[in-house]
């Protein structure tokens, strides 16, 4: 048994000489500025009855791959749903096909994905796809692609456990633009004959029905819950917004 030990001593202080490596390849750390999965980062609301728009819905949603890789948009789908008044509360609801678009394609990392309005202006507004009523109505307002400031855009993603079914399949919200679930507030701008009210931004309580809302850079997931997401002031908020009536199409498509 003595011997043994004095063998065993011998052998650590020679050291190992084995040829198999046990350490395996080091992982990759995860880029700093790779998100989970897409998100929305830009919106248009937009009152066509607004003098200074024109008699134009240039409404639009962007989308934005900052993952690692590229994106199977057949995963994914837009979902639309107008309010009408301030104060009844409702969950998202995606009941009718006429209310939500399923996506299909690949969005390289790194790039952008525009959906808008068949209204809106198509060199103000570069986009990759339409959708969306042609009708001019404000009767209208209950269909796609009218974001007055008040009608919520979900981004549903595919999901075996999701509580919404679209053409068969279901899905779960993983990132949002408003809330049918989230009190609206009478704004303090001009009045619109679709109505009168709006979801306060970033701090912003007057009006934000006419304006280019886009995330903050520093946002890399995306995030359902839209009453922390729209924030109470310009520094907690997900999102910055333009001047009023100044529509800003720069960076549209970009990020």
């Amino acid at each position: 048994m003595k011997a043994l030990k004095i063998f065993a001593i011998a052998l650590i202080m020679a050291g190992c000489d084995s040829n198999i490596d046990f350490s395996g390849p080091a992982p990759e750390p995860p880029s700093p500025d790779q998100g989970k999965d897409l998100l929305i980062t830009e919106i248009a609301t937009f009152i066509n009855t607004d003098a200074a728009a024109g008699g134009v819905r240039n409404h639009y949603v962007e989308l934005y791959n900052g993952t690692g890789g590229a994106a199977d948009l057949s995963k994914y789908a837009i979902g639309y749903q107008a309010t009408s008044d301030e104060n009844t509360l409702t969950d998202w609801s995606f009941s009718s096909s006429s209310n939500y678009l399923l996506l299909t394609g690949s969005l390289e990392k790194g790039k952008c994905y525009v959906i808008a309005s068949p209204q809106a202006n198509a060199t103000a507004v570069k986009r990759d796809i339409d959708w969306g009523t042609t009708s001019s109505a404000n009767a209208d307002a209950s269909k796609p692609l009218q974001l007055s400031g008040n009608s919520g855009i979900a981004l549903l993603k595919k999901d075996s456990k999701g509580t919404y079914t679209l053409n068969g399949e279901t899905y779960s919200i993983i990132d949002a633009f408003g809330s049918p679930n989230v009190a609206r507030v009478t704004s303090g701008g001009s009045s619109s004959s679709r109505n009168n009210f709006m979801w306060t931004i970033a701090g912003e309580t007057k009006d934000t029905r006419n304006r280019t809302i886009w995330r903050k850079a520093t946002v890399k997931d995306p995030n359902p819950d839209w009453a922390t997401g729209k924030g109470t002031s310009a520094s907690n908020s997900e999102w910055m917004i333009s001047g009023d009536r100044t529509w800003d199409y720069t960076n549209l498509g970009l990020r």
